[in-house]
């Protein structure tokens, strides 16, 4: 199973390449802490949740210990999903442009109007 998917898209002033170039350099759990690179908004949200993230919900960077406001972070978390596999992630986003990129600890899928962050089951495990 997927069990999330980050929907992200680029703030302004920061390029879709850029994005994308961060995400697949994403190998560990303090990936937000790259040299040069800001933080990634990394929310803590039950994937059931499809409201909007409440104003007063805490916010961590990806090691998930250090507060980050979400003004001063550099990308945008859309929504969490769940998917029950990659392939059910790629049909609920129709685009012929959707492309699994290199495999790693995560998948990161460029579609034309989002970019996925994918974190498999077993990657959240222990």
């Amino acid at each position: 199973m997927v069990k999330l998917v980050l929907l992200k898209k680029p703030r302004e002033g920061v390029s879709r390449d850029e994005l994308i170039d961060y995400l697949r350099t994403v190998h560990g759990p303090h990936n937000s802490q790259l040299p040069g690179v800001d933080y990634t908004l990394s929310v803590q949200v039950d994937p059931a949740e499809e409201d909007a993230i409440p104003e007063d919900r805490e916010h961590y960077d990806s090691s998930g210990t250090v507060p980050v406001d979400p003004a001063d972070t550099r990308y945008d978390t859309l929504e969490i999903h769940e998917f029950d596999s990659i392939d059910d992630l790629i049909a609920a986003h129709s685009t012929d442009h959707s492309e699994e990129a290199e495999q790693g600890l995560h998948d990161v899928i460029d579609f034309e109007d989002e970019i996925a962050f994918v974190v498999r089951d077993e990657q959240l495990e222990g």
